[in-house]
């Protein structure tokens, strides 16, 4: 394996079957240049691999290392993404918190090992309810209208689309509003350069079927 390089300006490390495409999805919507490293051809025990745990995504900017996707996302938003004042990072970065702490062990149950077992999306968990009954209001979680497209839903609309990739016999239309979401971010630009179109079009398919999973006689 190579030693790790340096960029002029941002490099992430990572590979497509990780985390690291929802860094691409935002970098990709704002525009920002940056060099993709494939993970598995630098030497990830190296002093300077951004992540001390060898993890993806990781990122390196200058001589700043990030690691952790929440941080990174906050990182890239702040210096790169417009979000040059208190308030405007936090009404993001609440989101991007969430995401990790909240969503992401609803989304996916693990066992003691890491290894994902299950979703916790065949339930109806109530901060899914609460979630769906904000985007009954709003297009977006800032609002609604392009310009409140922001770094929140990149972290939010990940992790709900992570699901149906990992487990496609799962149904979202119990949420219609989350299920309306979900399909809107399927069709950006950025989000299908960053996963593949032909992820983003498969997972249409999947999260725009009506019914739960029963009706498929996989329970």
């Amino acid at each position: 394996r190579s030693p790790v390089p340096r960029a002029a300006g941002p490099a992430l490390f990572g590979s497509p079957g990780s985390r690291s495409p929802l860094v691409n999805w935002y970098l990709h919507e704002i525009g920002q240049d940056f060099e993709m490293v494939d993970a598995a051809r630098v030497d990830r025990s190296s002093t300077q691999y951004p992540s001390p745990f060898g993890k993806i995504p990781a990122l390196a900017d200058g001589d700043l290392q990030v690691f952790e996707s929440g941080a990174i996302l906050m990182f890239l938003a702040d210096k790169y993404g417009g979000l040059d004042t208190p308030e405007k990072r936090a009404e993001v970065n609440k989101w991007i918190v969430w995401a990790n702490a909240t969503l992401d062990p609803i989304c996916f149950k693990e066992d003691g090992n890491g290894r994902v077992l299950d979703t916790g999306l065949r339930g109806d968990p109530p901060a899914l309810q609460v979630l769906d009954g904000l985007l009954e209001a709003n297009e977006f979680l800032l609002g609604s209208g392009e310009e409140s497209f922001s770094v929140a839903d990149v972290a939010v609309g990940s992790y709900l689309l992570y699901v149906p990739l990992f487990f496609p016999d799962i149904s979202v239309a119990k949420w219609p509003h989350i299920q309306r979401y979900m399909l809107q971010l399927l069709e950006r630009p950025a989000y299908q350069r960053a996963f593949g179109a032909g992820t983003a079009e498969q997972l249409q398919t999947i999260v725009g079927k009506k019914g739960d999973s029963k009706m498929f006689g996989l329970f």
